[in-house]
């Protein structure tokens, strides 16, 4: 199998590749196949295994706190889709939608569904070593060196903005987002129609829109995602205003 060649796996057992590679749409569609959901449930436990290891492996000094946010940043589905993407993952799938249409988080359940695969096709003694093996072929540990090197804040853009507001204010900020989204089940896609903070100088409790806070028409694979984006721009313009809330 082709597939095969580009995980770097050769399996013993090919029905786990592709149950792997089955979504839950194509096994409603195809009763005698079965889908990926209980490969990636261990996959995901599998990768966050590597990870934590690989983690202690190259760090002497970074503390835990960081450390499960870096692991977090490997481990989110966004960067395990962008590793799917890189093996051409998307044209392997079995789903019941077209080829373009399969999401990322599909694309990433799928990635950690193969992993899953590779640990449960291996011998005991190698399990992690093979999954290991295949996850090096991206490049991981290279990754992971070179956010060592960086000196870039490592925590989530959402806990720089809380801890800058309130270092200026005091106080927790109140966020609240509304929503739009579109599709169904996993094809569901989520922005950002506005972003609200709570006004510190009401009695009431009012929120203030921050109007420079706007998704400009882009579709997110998940609310957090979503979220992620707005506070990246609620930051930038946040600072551009002094971090005056009115």
């Amino acid at each position: 199998m082709e597939l095969e060649k580009l995980i770097g796996h050769q399996f013993k057992n090919i029905a786990l590749l592709e149950e792997a590679i089955t979504t839950s749409s194509y096994s409603i569609e195809h009763p005698d196949s079965s889908n990926y959901q209980s490969l990636e449930f261990l996959g995901d436990r599998v990768i966050s295994l590597i990870l934590a290891e690989e983690l202690l492996d190259v760090s002497e000094s970074l503390d835990e706190g960081k450390m499960t946010f870096l692991k977090s940043e490997l481990e989110n589905n966004k960067r395990l889709a962008d590793y799917g993407e890189e093996i051409g993952l998307r044209i392997y799938i079995k789903a019941s939608e077209k080829k373009e249409s399969i999401s990322k988080k599909v694309i990433a359940d799928v990635f950690e569904a193969i992993c899953g695969a590779i640990y449960l096709d291996s011998e005991e003694t190698i399990r992690i070593k093979e999954v290991k093996k295949f996850l090096h072929k991206l490049g991981i540990s290279e990754w992971i060196k070179a956010e060592m090197l960086r000196t870039k804040d490592f925590l989530p853009i959402r806990n720089q903005f809380e801890n800058k507001f309130r270092e200026i204010h005091r106080c927790n900020p109140g966020i609240d987002f509304v929503y739009t989204s579109s599709g169904e089940g996993h094809q569901t896609r989520w922005k950002i129609e506005k972003c609200s903070i709570k006004d510190i100088h009401s009695q009431t409790g009012e929120y203030v829109e921050l109007k420079g806070i706007k998704n400009g028409g882009k579709w997110f694979s998940s609310k957090k995602d979503a979220e992620t984006d707005a506070f990246e721009q609620a930051y930038k313009y946040m600072e551009q205003k002094g971090w005056d809330i009115r």
